[in-house]
């Protein structure tokens, strides 16, 4: 995907509203032809059930030329028996011009391959979809499909094969029906599309047309009919795992061997079941960490694997951030407070272990969503050392803990629906409990073209002495489809509103109003393929007290050209003073921020070329002394051939004269003026062996420098008097350096062995010497305390009904 997405597609994404409907054909209905000849999954499609199969043909493009025809011909028929519901489609092209890179399950569309999809909307409400493809090269991927979004952390065991003949390629797929979700009716009705890539032309293209210009595009799939007499198997999965790591800290050598179990059960038709005991995230992916010098906690990626699948219901306002599920210890900062004299704390952990964790979700024929999730954190300890006797004591950080959230997601007639989400969370002692409430709701007009949506959060932390109650709004509308769209918004939260004991907020005590407007071309004109333009302002004022904060105005422009290199330009000003509230950290004191103007552009050259590059430059001036920001990144990419490539990163930052908080004493607000430096390298290189095993590397450098020129009092009026005494040096230097290198192989369906290799090393933020040579630098990193690990983890999938299948014929 190109660099644009992170201009446009965000601001874009919380415009989508739903259509929903009956599954009435529409447009294209295909009936599917029982079977009850084994079907080999060989990529063939030579058995007698094909030939008399009806065909699927006539796909429309989605791009490069919206609702034109394919530039190749597509063929796909549907199968079912018993067991399972059977693709085949013949993909005509000249096989010597198919793309076939291969890339780690889930992750094609970032590399150069042809591909084709199903989707299953097997509730027909338009609005939910299973989605199933494999690309040229074999590679699968699966994933859940919104009427606002894609999950393909969502896996299943499911069968597949590509194969080539002179006429192009095959794909046959066998999909368990224990992979998806049916209702008991005798006579199957399922909405259903085909989607078709083809790489070398840029070429997306549907069985049944989709229209980029419509938000919903479940809305626009095709019908399928013609299974009957099907029944839901049990489902139920057992995931059985085995881990052991080999841990190394700057000398210290420690050996881990840990078992447990993932469980997915099918409760009926509807719901599932999803529950791990005793989970082992060892092999989790690092944070790419950085120095935060503002007020605002800076937002980590979940990497765990439980918690980035099948999570689409519960992500609702950002009430539900799973990083804080077994996170940092709630009493973490006070473990120094009772230190006596000689004693140091030698060891406090900067997360919870989780006992267990369940989910449960799934939706009715009546489109009722339910969704609720569980999770158990063990207590934390500090260790404390006394230096003297060498004797050590344990000190609580963190109280046996309770996560919850529970989720109701009613879909309504003419294009709305209605959501209410409840999470808490339960300490046992020693702390406090939280507790956050919301309804949602959106609603559209018929043919989606207009919509409203809004929300109202209620939170609660009930503490010994008082419980604080605090309060958000959200109220949206806005034209939603055709190339012109817009949005009105406005949002309110009171200064007590807290969601953060289990979701994220970066600010509260805010009100603001924002316009929004954007002109997208999705036909190619002249020598533009397509284009995204997106103009907004928002005008500021802080809560309690009611005051002024701050306007602004922003926007973005992007092009991609017929040889799809993509280009843009993108830019924001604050030409007013603004009044900034939250860095003096003092309820009431602010620091008056100066006029701003920020402009930047990117480069992004076409990616389906074995060479490719990324370029970005921002530049930023501020009315205030010598003040200004310069950001930039070069990221070139190479594909070696179809099994080997990377891509590295080097980006840069750099703020002269920046002014930021560096202390509070005797109610005395003492701010800094600052040279802000960071380099970041970074590199991904990944060699796939085949469809079904691959080895990738993760590799980054952070290094952020802060180094002060002079300090300065704030006063009342949130002006600086530099004239201060404050002399403290709070010159910061930081490094992060991480090696990630995983070999997975997924040896079945489910199963999969990962051996992973781990370097980290983390230098303290206090160091207050400036390096000016970059190598001096990593020198200086190398020499801080590391750790190593070396891990495997085998993950079994083990289904019940091929356990009972097997214990049948063994009988």
């Amino acid at each position: 995907m190109h660099l644009f997405s992170r201009y446009l597609l965000p601001s874009f994404a919380i415009l989508i509203i739903p259509s929903y409907g009956l599954c009435q054909p529409v447009a294209k209905v295909l009936n599917a032809g029982r079977t009850d000849s084994v079907i080999i999954m060989d990529g063939k499609l030579n058995e007698p059930a094909w030939e008399g199969a009806v065909k699927a043909s006539d796909f429309i493009q989605f791009t490069p030329l919206p609702g034109t025809a394919s530039i190749q011909r597509t063929e796909v028929s549907i199968l079912y028996d018993n067991d399972a519901v059977y693709v085949g489609a013949m993909i005509y092209d000249a096989p010597d011009s198919v793309l076939r890179q291969l890339s780690p399950r889930d992750e094609y569309e970032d590399h150069s391959t042809d591909a084709f999809g199903v989707l299953f909307d097997t509730y027909c409400d338009r609005q939910n979809a299973t989605e199933f493809a494999v690309t040229a090269a074999g590679v699968q991927a699966d994933g859940i499909v919104k009427f606002n979004g894609r999950d393909l952390s969502w896996n299943a065991a499911w069968y597949s094969k590509a194969s080539f003949h002179e006429k192009g390629w095959c794909v046959e797929m066998k999909i368990p029906y224990s992979a998806l979700r049916f209702s008991k009716k005798k006579e199957q009705v399922w909405g259903l599309n085909f989607y078709r890539v083809i790489r070398r032309h840029r070429e997306k293209s549907y069985w049944n047309m989709v229209l980029p210009t419509v938000a919903n595009h479940l809305s626009q799939g095709g019908t399928l009919k013609g299974i009957s007499d099907i029944h839901a198997p049990v489902r139920l999965a057992l995931l059985p795992y085995v881990s052991a790591y080999a841990e190394d800290y700057n000398g210290a050598n420690a050996q881990t061997l840990n078992g447990g179990l993932d469980i997915k059960y099918g409760l009926n038709e509807s719901f599932t079941l999803d529950m791990t005991l005793v989970p082992d995230f060892g092999q989790t992916i690092y944070d790419n960490r950085v120095l935060n010098l503002s007020p605002i906690e800076v937002r980590y990626n979940e990497n765990r694997y439980f918690f980035t699948e099948g999570l689409d219901l519960f992500n609702k306002n950002d009430l539900f951030y799973s990083r804080r599920v077994g996170g940092t210890p709630v009493n973490i900062s006070q473990t120094a407070n009772g230190l006596q004299a000689g004693e140091v704390v030698e060891k406090n952990p900067a997360t919870m272990k989780l006992y267990n964790a369940t989910k449960i979700s799934g939706r009715t024929r009546k489109k009722l969503g339910i969704g609720f999730f569980n999770a158990v954190a063990a207590p934390a300890y500090a260790t404390i050392k006394d230096t003297v006797s060498n004797s050590t004591r344990k000190v609580q950080t963190a109280p046996l803990t309770n996560y919850n959230v529970i989720v109701i997601d009613q879909a309504l007639k003419n294009n709305s629906y209605v959501s209410l989400i409840n999470t808490n969370v339960s300490r046992k002692e020693n702390s406090y409990n939280a507790n956050v409430s919301a309804v949602l709701f959106k609603f559209a007009n018929k043919a989606n073209t207009y919509g409203i949506n809004g929300s109202g959060d209620v939170s609660q932390l009930y503490r010994t002495l008082k419980n604080d109650i605090g309060h958000r709004y959200n109220l949206s509308a806005g034209k939603l489809s055709g190339n012109y769209t817009w949005t009105l918004n406005t949002r309110s939260m009171s200064d007590n509103f807290n969601p953060n004991d289990l979701g994220y907020l970066d600010r509260n005590n805010i009100t603001y109003y924002s316009a929004d407007q954007y002109y997208n071309i999705f036909e190619p004109k002249g020598k533009i393929r397509m284009a995204y333009n997106h103009v907004g302002g928002g005008y500021y004022r802080i809560y309690n007290p009611d005051v002024y904060y701050k306007a602004e105005f922003f926007g973005s422009h992007n092009v991609t050209f017929l040889n799809f290199t993509t280009v843009g330009l993108f830019w924001s000003m604050l030409p007013f003073k603004n009044y900034d509230y939250l860095e003096p950290r003092v309820p009431g004191r602010f620091y008056v921020y100066p006029k701003n103007y920020m402009l930047g552009g990117f480069y992004s050259s076409d990616y389906r070329k074995r060479f490719a590059l990324d370029l970005e430059l921002t530049k930023r001036w501020f009315s205030e002394r010598n003040r200004n920001s310069l950001s930039w990144s070069v990221s070139p990419r190479f594909r070696f051939n179809d099994k080997l490539s990377a891509i590295y990163e080097l980006s840069g930052y750099t703020i002269i004269d920046d002014v930021g908080f560096v202390a509070n004493r005797n109610d005395s607000i003492y701010f800094g003026i600052r040279k802000l430096g960071t380099i970041t390298n970074s590199l991904y290189a990944a060699y796939v062996f085949n469809n079904k095993m691959s080895l990738r590397l993760n590799a980054r450098h952070y290094w952020s420098q802060a180094e002060y020129s002079q300090y300065a009092y704030l006063n009342k009026d949130g002006g600086l008097d530099i004239t201060s005494a404050y002399s403290v040096n709070r010159n910061v230097n930081f490094n992060t350096f991480n090696v990630f290198m995983s070999y997975v192989w997924q040896f079945k369906p489910g199963s999969e062995m990962a051996i992973v290799y781990q370097n980290s090393i983390f230098s303290s933020p206090q160091s207050p010497k400036i390096f000016t040579n970059y190598f001096d630098n990593l020198e200086h990193t190398f020499q801080s305390p590391q750790s190593n690990s070396l891990s495997v983890k085998i993950i079994y999938y083990l289904d019940y009904l091929n356990i009972q299948k097997a214990l049948r014929r063994n009988t």
